[in-house]
């Protein structure tokens, strides 16, 4: 792989899905991402599963692969969210409630 080219993706895309390896590749192409991997399932099928650039940013001497360990942020957010909504739909919270109704504690001081 040449060090100044970022454009090389690997890995598998189903038919129909192409659209997003050139998503995924373009923000490799753009800078946007060093390294990366991407992988999505539908319907309980591997419908992408994709990595590219670099591992190392400094030197661009070792390729991102289908190992490399990928640091993470924010993944919980989604899964909290979907916990929110199916509490609320069991009627267990309300969008509306103030938090002091289920945290009392909460409206201490003021709040």
């Amino acid at each position: 792989m040449d060090n100044d080219d970022n454009s090389h993706v690997y890995g598998y895309v189903a038919h129909g899905w192409e659209s997003i390896r050139s998503a995924f590749k373009q923000n490799l192409v753009d800078g946007l991402d060093i390294g990366a991997s991407l992988c999505i399932y539908y319907r309980e099928e591997c419908v992408i599963d994709l990595y590219g650039g670099w591992k190392d940013t400094q030197t661009k001497k070792e390729p991102y692969t289908s190992d490399t360990l990928q640091l993470v942020f924010s993944t919980s957010k989604g899964i909290f969210a979907a916990a929110i909504a199916l509490c609320v739909e069991r009627g267990w919270l309300d969008y509306d409630a103030r938090v002091s109704e289920c945290w009392p504690e909460f409206a201490c001081n003021g709040k």
